[in-house]
């Protein structure tokens, strides 16, 4: 079942998250994941929306997404992060995708 990695993030240091954004692609890519939103345009239509971006990422699994975001190889890559903006994330299994009952 799928799941994904929700990030909303708020930049602080422009060019220090460029060489994140340039980065984390292969790192995701290399379990199994892909993007389905990577952007600063939206719409909140509820609440408030004080970030800059929304990130989405899909995995085959939350082993595989939880096995991405604590690997070795996005290790360096979250440190910058963590240096250059301020995030939410969270990881969702796709537990609609069940039939109903399950």
């Amino acid at each position: 079942m799928p799941a994904y990695i929700v990030s909303r993030v708020t930049i602080e240091d422009a060019q220090s998250m460029a060489d994140y954004m340039a980065g984390a692609p292969e790192t995701v890519f290399a379990h199994g994941g892909k993007y389905l939103a990577r952007t600063g345009s939206f719409e909140a239509l509820e609440g408030e929306a004080d970030y800059e971006r929304v990130v989405i990422l899909e995995f085959p699994d939350k082993s595989a997404a939880l096995a991405w975001y604590n690997s070795e190889a996005y290790r360096p890559l979250r440190d910058q992060r963590w240096a250059a903006a301020n995030a939410h994330i969270i990881v969702v299994p796709d537990e609609g995708a069940q039939a109903p009952g399950a």
